[in-house]
């Protein structure tokens, strides 16, 4: 009887060693900084999918081939990029879950307008610039936060 005890005591103990390490590695800790280089490249993003933690304060550093706008959904947050001039993009990582994150190309003519000082009145319209605009709306990847 002694014999059975003993090992159901040691089993028990290696369960409960199990689970302590297991809830330790789960845990989040606290929340970290982190610089996380991204590259996109003719649309495709590099890493396609970013994977941080709940609370995390992220910087993306953003290298793309061509000047455009960099939009992370739900937490909607937008900044335009400069071709080949990396770029920061500074956010926490608040909500939890799966999220979209698109690249608006800029075209040459587009650049040229803001350059030359060109305003909103010179072009036919506001409402067909944007509908050019979502028309050229590029998902390149996703950002999961996982809670901590």
């Amino acid at each position: 009887m002694n014999t059975k005890k003993l090992k159901l005591t040691g089993l028990l103990l290696a369960v409960g060693l199990i689970a302590t390490i297991a809830g330790a590695a789960c845990s989040g800790g606290d929340p970290q900084e982190l610089d996380i280089e991204v590259r996109i490249d003719h649309g495709v993003m590099n890493p396609e999918t970013i994977e941080v933690i709940q609370g995390d304060m992220v910087t993306l550093k953003i290298l793309a081939d061509e000047g455009g706008e960099f939009h992370l959904h739900t937490y909607d947050i937008e900044m335009d990029i400069e071709a080949s001039s990396e770029t920061d993009f500074f956010f926490v990582a608040e909500a939890t879950g799966r999220f979209k994150i698109t690249y608006h190309p800029q075209d040459e003519s587009e650049h040229n307008e803001e350059e030359n000082g060109h305003n909103e009145e010179e072009r036919e319209g506001e409402e067909e610039h944007d509908q050019r605009y979502e028309a050229e709306e590029i998902k390149v990847g996703f950002l999961e936060v996982q809670p901590r």
